[in-house]
């Protein structure tokens, strides 16, 4: 719960991160696009890479949908103080169970410099 909490707070501070020369979202790239098969929670694996100047926290927010187009679900990822140049490896879940094959796409990610 604490994890939503403060992804909720990160979201709602974005655009400070901002940079037209070097946006947020080209610093995210999805690695995987998966559904469990045992919780049937979709994932997407991510790889945040910081070409910011400045230490940032991100915050990634991820779709799932059916191969129709339907959005199925949505999930979130937060990663605290990646440095610059700093690439880690995180994944955002889904909260909704689903029983298809989905895509992933990124729709949102804010970038705030610590």
């Amino acid at each position: 719960m604490v994890v939503i909490v403060v992804i909720v707070l990160v979201m709602a501070l974005g655009g400070t991160g901002e940079n037209p020369r070097n946006p947020p979202s080209a610093d995210v790239k999805i690695t995987s696009c998966t559904v469990d098969a045992t919780t049937r929670l979709p994932s997407a694996g991510l790889e945040i890479h910081n070409h910011s100047s400045k230490a940032s926290t991100y915050g990634v927010t991820v779709e799932f949908k059916a191969p129709n187009g339907t959005r199925l679900s949505e999930g979130a990822a937060l990663s605290l103080t990646v440095e610059s140049g700093q690439r880690v490896k995180t994944s955002a879940v889904g909260k909704d169970q689903v029983t298809q094959k989905v895509t992933c796409k990124v729709t949102k990610v804010n970038r705030i410099a610590a």
